[in-house]
C-alpha cells in the first residue's frame, strides 16, 4: 500500500507549496481539492504536477445536494459535472462525492438518500463520458443535520445499489466510518460489489474542538481507532489503491508545511508501512 498525501492535512498552504514539500519528503501521490485547482488554474496544477512527477489520485469534493430543492439543486449538479471536467482535463481517476444533510422540512433520512440517488442517475451520463468514478463517502453521524445523510458504507451500497460498479463506487475514511459495528462486514460486501474506490486514514480522538469538530482528526496512529484491523479489511476486501493521509486539525495546520508531511509521513510508516509492506 502506497501512501497518499490528501490536500486536506496542509489546507492553509496554496497547492504549490504542497507539491513541493511533497515532492521534497518523496511523496508520489496527491488527492486534490476542488478549490486549490481552480485557484491556481489547470494548466498550472498540469505543470506542477509533471515537473514534481507526483500523480493526481483523488479531487475533493462535491454534492451537499440532500437538502436542496429548484436552483440550489441544479447549481449543485452544474458543480459537480464542472468538477468531472476538472478531473478528467488533469487525468484524475476519483471524484469524491457528499451527500449532504437533511431539510428543514424533510427529517426522512430515506426521502435524502432518494433525492441523492436521482441526482447520481441524473449525473450518470457525465459520469461515464469523463471516465471519472463518482466515490460517495460516508461521513460522521455527527454530521447527519448539515453534512452527510449517508454515514455508513452498507447505507452507501444502499444508495448506488444497481448504479454501474465501474461509475460510481464508496470513498471510505477512518475517522467518519470506524466506529460502525458492520463496518468489516459492509467493507467486504464493497469489495465483492467492487465499489471500494478510495481508503482515507486518520484518527480520533475526545473531547473534539469546538466550533469545527471536523478539524479535530489527528495523525494516523495518535487517536483510538484500530487502523491496523481496519486497513486489513480494507485490503481483503480487494482494496489495492493508495491510502491517504487526510487530517483535518486546526493545531497541525499552524506547523511549516515541511514538518506536516514529516508527521504525515512517520503515521503512515507506523500504521501502515510496518503492517502491510508493499
Amino acid at each position: 500500500m502506497k501512501l497518499c498525501l490528501n490536500q486536506a492535512t496542509t489546507m492553509p498552504y496554496s497547492l504549490e507549496e504542497t507539491v513541493k514539500a511533497a515532492e521534497e519528503a518523496g511523496i508520489e501521490n496527491i488527492g486534490l481539492w476542488i478549490e486549490p485547482v481552480e485557484e491556481a488554474g489547470t494548466s498550472n496544477v498540469q505543470r506542477l504536477l509533471k515537473e514534481s512527477g507526483i500523480t493526481a489520485t483523488s479531487m475533493s469534493r462535491v454534492g451537499f445536494l440532500a437538502n436542496k430543492r429548484g436552483k440550489e439543486l441544479t447549481d449543485a449538479q452544474d458543480a459537480a459535472r464542472r468538477a468531472l471536467d476538472m478531473c478528467a482535463e488533469l487525468s484524475v481517476p476519483t471524484l469524491a462525492f457528499v451527500a449532504g444533510g437533511l431539510p428543514e422540512d424533510d427529517r426522512s433520512i430515506r426521502n435524502a438518500e432518494d433525492r441523492v440517488r436521482h441526482t447520481l442517475e441524473t449525473l450518470m451520463p457525465d459520469v461515464i463520458d469523463s471516465g471519472v468514478k463518482i466515490m460517495l463517502e460516508p461521513i460522521h453521524p455527527l454530521f447527519v443535520n448539515d453534512r452527510s445523510i449517508v454515514t455508513t458504507v452498507g447505507q452507501a451500497l444502499r444508495v448506488l445499489d444497481g448504479l454501474p460498479a465501474e461509475h460510481f463506487g464508496v470513498l471510505v475514511d477512518s475517522w467518519a466510518t470506524f466506529w460502525d459495528p458492520n463496518l468489516e462486514q459492509s467493507l467486504r460486501r464493497a469489495g465483492a460489489e467492487g465499489r471500494l474506490s478510495g481508503y482515507q486514514i486518520n484518527d480520533f480522538t475526545l473531547p473534539l474542538p469546538l466550533p469545527n469538530n471536523m478539524n479535530g482528526r489527528l495523525m494516523p496512529g495518535d487517536g483510538c481507532i484500530d487502523l491496523v484491523s481496519m486497513t486489513r479489511w480494507v485490503a481483503e476486501a480487494g482494496y489495492s489503491g493508495t491510502v491517504e493521509v487526510e487530517v483535518f486539525n486546526d493545531e497541525i495546520w499552524k506547523l511549516p508545511v515541511q514538518r506536516i508531511l514529516e508527521l504525515a509521513v512517520d503515521s503512515f510508516e507506523r500504521v501502515i508501512g510496518r503492517n502491510f509492506p508493499n
